[in-house]
């Protein structure tokens, strides 16, 4: 995989992000609902730590990444620019990767306003660092699962309306299925706790980093490009 290349999609989808007006409203209602929710868990708890926000902020995510991955592959398909990247000298895995950095690098952006509210907890008290690192692993790894669904979302339609209720629906049986499981004993209520990725956040934002907790993330990420690699070369063929 060539780096070079690689960045090139990334700057290109990061600028596709900062360049629209979407980009900024998201960006605004997530700053806004954020800050709402810093402030009363803040004001109510008067606790040094960043779990109930981080909490919070993923359910935040459940709605908006659908709207911020819709367009990563609907957008070339409906602007007529997809079979210029499907036949350019990339690599169909290079196109996947470098969009998916690029959604991922508009997140950190956004992400960086949680560095004002790191520094007013350490203000309000001395937390413990490792718990911390637990919550933003735990978060940054769960949004990125989200955004690998939502891009696979988008390799399979070209209407971008489509494909964030795609994206949606997914990631909201994915976040309930785990409730569901609790009505059900025996192996197939443990799988469907299992496939839950609520059941597998949950433990980063009580500080604890479990090492298979971080292997499903992972794999679910992968999955979502491997998915999306199979559509996009389907539809180069």
């Amino acid at each position: 995989m060539n780096s070079r290349k690689l960045f090139a999609i990334v700057r290109r989808e990061l600028g596709a992000y900062l360049s629209s007006p979407l980009g900024y409203i998201v960006m605004f209602v997530y700053f806004l609902i954020g800050g709402f929710f810093f402030w009363l868990i803040t004001t109510r708890s008067h606790a040094a730590s960043m779990t109930y926000i981080f909490q919070n902020f993923m359910f935040i995510f459940l709605l908006v990444s659908p709207l911020i991955t819709m367009r990563l592959w609907s957008e070339e398909e409906k602007n007529g620019t997809a079979e210029l990247l499907k036949t350019s000298p990339l690599t169909i895995w290079e196109i996947v990767v470098g969009k998916y950095l690029g959604a991922c690098s508009f997140f950190l952006v956004m992400s960086s306003v949680t560095l004002v509210y790191l520094a007013f907890i350490f203000a309000l008290g001395n937390p413990d660092v490792m718990p911390l690192f637990a919550n933003y692993l735990g978060y940054f790894l769960g949004v990125m699962a989200f955004f690998s669904i939502g891009l696979f979302a988008s390799t399979i339609t070209e209407n971008q309306i489509v494909s964030a209720i795609v994206s949606f629906f997914v990631l909201l049986l994915l976040w309930v299925i785990g409730v569901a499981g609790d009505g059900v004993s025996g192996p197939a209520g443990d799988f469907l706790k299992y496939v839950s990725i609520m059941s597998h956040t949950d433990d980063f934002f009580k500080g604890i980093i479990d090492f298979s907790h971080v292997f499903y993330l992972l794999s679910l990420i992968f999955l979502g490009l491997f998915l999306s690699v199979k559509v996009l070369e389907s539809k180069r063929s």
